[in-house]
């Protein structure tokens, strides 16, 4: 414990004069020797300065998973995801850290053009739709320029056709990006970090115990009372659990 604290004092110290990438070396080189807790340090130094990447998250994720700490290994791999939504490893690893959970609810079936619309909202992350808009505009731009300078009225009508196409392109997109951020939003998603907690009917100790869900589980909150936070189970349960066993899937402090 004593050894903990010296080193992340002196970690602490010598922030100023070094950068992301100096930490993130030393935290690889620690992860290589099987040194956890050091890497662990590291990485977090780096989010805190505001830096965020798929690497950091993943690292960071991969060296709790080493130490069995399923809940900070989800959250870690989940972070990784809001920035990379397709990244086939952290998926992977994702499920091997989920394997190890206790909880296994099974999710709401969704009708079939439900599940169409949320599988092209979520087709890219909300990055990645950002770049499909910017991409579109400047080509909309680019083939409105070549239709209003071509003098052939074959390409004009070419011209003007990939920019109605692009236009909606880059409409869409953005629609998409706007709708998949306020799904994200308004679901709030967080997992469980007690080893155990009573999943109540309402937000006190008095109420009715539904049942005891697990640490790694994956929640949405719905609403804050005081201490207290309304989840959703991803089988659509709703009920009451302390504000303090979960952390959220964010890099913004809640």
């Amino acid at each position: 414990m004593k050894r903990s604290v010296v080193f992340m004092l002196l970690v602490s110290l010598v922030a100023v004069g070094q950068s992301p990438n100096d930490f993130f070396r030393e935290a690889n080189n620690a992860y290589n020797e099987g040194n956890y807790n050091r890497a662990i340090q590291y990485y977090d130094s780096i989010s805190k300065q505001g830096v965020h990447s798929v690497e950091l998250y993943f690292n960071l994720a991969n060296a709790y998973y080493k130490q069995n700490a399923i809940a900070p290994s989800i959250l870690n791999y989940e972070k990784a995801l809001l920035l990379d939504a397709d990244n086939q490893q952290v998926l992977n690893n994702l499920s091997f850290a989920q394997n190890m959970t206790l909880d296994r609810f099974a999710p709401l079936p969704e009708n079939e053009l439900k599940k169409w619309g949320n599988g092209l909202v979520f087709l890219t992350s909300v990055r990645g739709w950002a770049l499909v808009t910017i991409m579109g505009s400047w080509l909309a731009i680019l083939s409105f320029f070549l239709y209003d300078k071509t003098r052939k009225s074959g390409f004009k009508r070419l011209y003007f056709t990939v920019f109605v196409g692009l236009l909606f392109c880059t409409v869409f997109s953005f629609a998409f990006a706007l709708q998949q951020k306020g799904k994200l939003r308004n679901s709030r998603p967080a997992i469980v970090y007690a080893s155990s907690e009573s999943f109540r009917s309402e937000p006190n100790l008095r109420s009715e115990v539904l049942l005891t869900i697990h640490e790694g589980a994956k929640v949405f909150v719905l609403e804050n009372v005081e201490d207290w936070i309304k989840i959703r189970l991803i089988n659509g349960s709703t009920g009451w659990i302390p504000q303090s066993s979960i952390a959220y899937i964010s890099f913004a402090v809640e």
